[in-house]
C-alpha cells in the first residue's frame, strides 16, 4: 500500500480520492473519441461541465459586485481565463469499476484519470466556449443552471442533443439542481 493511500486511511477523508494515475488497462479503456457516437458523448460532457462553471464564475462576479451591471470586457477575459485555466483542471473522466467512462467529472469522492488527452480535451471545449459564445454566456447568466446548460450546449454550441442534454449519466452530480432534482425523486 503506497504512503498516500495509507495516509488517505489513516486521517479518513474523502478529499483523497481525486486522479489517479492511468494503469496500462485503464489507458488501453480510454473512450475511443475517433468514434462520432462517443465523441458526442465526450463533447456534451465536457460542454455541461464548462458551461456549468462557467454559470457558476458569472453567479460569483455578480454576488462580488453586489448588483446587477454590464460586465466589463476585462473582468469576462479574467474570469474566463481562470475558468479553463483552474476551475476546468479539477476535471478528468470518471472511473466506473476502475475503468474510464465517458463522462467529464470535478467530484473529488470519485476516482477520475486526468491528464492524457482527456485534459486537454475539456480545456479546448472550454475555451471555445469562452471565445466563441462570450455574447451567449452572458445574454443567457441570469437563466436557471440547467436551462443556462441547456442552451449553451445544446442551441448555442450544438453539441448535445436532447438526450444527452437530459442524461443525469453526462452531467455532474455535484451541481445544486441535480440534487434538487434527485432529492423530488426520493
Amino acid at each position: 500500500m503506497t504512503r498516500a493511500v495509507l495516509l488517505c486511511l489513516l486521517l479518513g477523508t474523502l478529499s483523497c480520492v481525486s486522479s489517479v494515475e492511468l494503469t496500462d488497462e485503464q489507458h488501453e479503456n480510454l473512450p475511443d473519441f475517433g468514434d462520432p457516437q462517443i465523441a458526442g458523448r465526450l463533447k456534451c460532457s465536457a460542454c455541461r461541465g464548462s458551461a456549468t462553471e462557467a454559470f457558476e464564475a458569472l453567479a460569483e462576479l455578480r454576488a462580488r459586485r453586489g448588483k446587477l451591471q454590464n460586465i466589463k470586457e476585462h473582468e469576462y477575459t479574467e474570469l474566463m481565463e481562470t475558468l479553463c485555466d483552474d476551475r476546468i483542471g479539477a476535471y478528468g473522466l470518471q472511473l466506473r469499476n476502475n475503468l474510464p467512462t465517458q463522462k467529464f467529472s470535478k467530484d473529488k469522492a470519485i476516482s477520475r484519470a486526468q491528464g492524457n488527452w482527456a485534459g486537454r480535451y475539456i480545456s479546448n471545449i472550454c475555451g471555445e466556449l469562452t471565445t466563441d459564445f462570450e455574447g451567449a454566456l452572458i445574454e443567457h447568466q441570469m437563466e436557471e443552471l440547467s436551462e443556462f446548460v441547456d442552451t449553451i450546449c445544446r442551441k448555442e454550441m450544438q453539441v448535445c442533443n436532447r438526450k444527452t442534454i437530459d442524461d443525469d449519466t453526462l452531467g455532474d452530480e455535484l451541481s445544486p439542481e441535480y440534487q434538487k432534482r434527485k432529492e423530488k425523486e426520493l
